[in-house]
């Protein structure tokens, strides 16, 4: 398989006419931002040490990132057969899960689902530090203070499902993204349905399987004697745009969530 490259300047004037948006997000992530006493996210961040409104901020800021990376590399007139896709995925993966913890109006419902994340965070965190464990010629004052670290950790864990995380975690495949998807098109939009083909053909660009590759290429007629045929893929914006367009739209979406869960609406 032979890779190209293509350029269409309709596709290119579209996603230019984010930047400045892009650019206003890429300011804003640099002002630590406190939800309003009284405010609904104020009220959610009371119930645990660490705001849940910090997990969706964060998830916030992480999608606008890899957005933002993303345009740089077509600006600089990079478009890539891979690697565009899997920072699109985490871009719409990032934005998802702001939705998933700002969308609902039940407070019970935010909480919990914040809570999941935060558990996942700590979950993951410990992982890292077992991780650290296995290092060759760890001083034992090292190893101690990672121990101590596992402990703090399994502590928070435990303290996140005390105050109400959600018991079945977080499944994106199952619950983020579809969330996502049916808060911003609607549950039977035909939208919905192609932000989770999306997201499901960029795990293969995620995990460098050839499969989502194939889906893009152009392939050729199977020459006598062989049984598979030859292709080309290539960075095209063609492709890249619906991805970059979902994406954008559920961080937009997001940060509206975000100011709204923000504000106190008494005052």
């Amino acid at each position: 398989m032979t890779l190209l490259v293509t350029t269409d300047s309709t596709f290119l004037q579209h996603l230019a006419a984010y930047e400045p948006i892009l650019e206003s997000w890429r300011h804003r992530a640099q002002t630590l931002e406190e939800p309003q006493p009284g405010s609904e996210l104020s009220e959610d961040n009371k119930i645990f040490p660490q705001p849940i409104g910090d997990e969706a901020r964060l998830s916030l800021i992480s999608a606008g990132e890899h957005l933002r990376l993303a345009w740089t590399a077509i600006k600089a007139g990079q478009l890539y057969p891979t690697a565009h896709f899997t920072t699109l995925r985490g871009a719409l993966m990032a934005a998802s899960q702001a939705l998933y913890i700002l969308g609902p109006d039940d407070p019970s419902v935010r909480q919990e689902r914040g809570l999941a994340v935060i558990f996942e965070s700590y979950h993951r965190l410990r992982q890292f530090h077992e991780e650290c464990l296995k290092m060759p010629n760890l001083r034992e004052d090292d190893r101690q203070k990672i121990h101590q670290q596992i402990i703090w950790l399994e502590g928070r864990k435990a303290g996140a499902k005390a105050a109400g995380a959600q018991a079945r975690g977080i499944n994106m495949t199952h619950d983020v993204i579809p969330y996502a998807g049916s808060l911003l098109y609607g549950a039977s939009s035909e939208l919905q349905h192609s932000l989770m083909r999306l997201w499901r053909q960029m795990s293969g660009d995620a995990h460098a399987l050839a499969w989502s590759k194939m889906l893009r290429a152009q392939l050729g007629p199977p020459k006598r004697g062989q049984l598979l045929s030859e292709g080309t893929v290539g960075g095209s914006l063609e492709d890249i745009i619906e991805p970059f367009e979902a994406s954008y739209r559920l961080l937009k979406r997001g940060w509206s969530l975000f100011d709204q869960r923000c504000e106190n609406s008494t005052r």
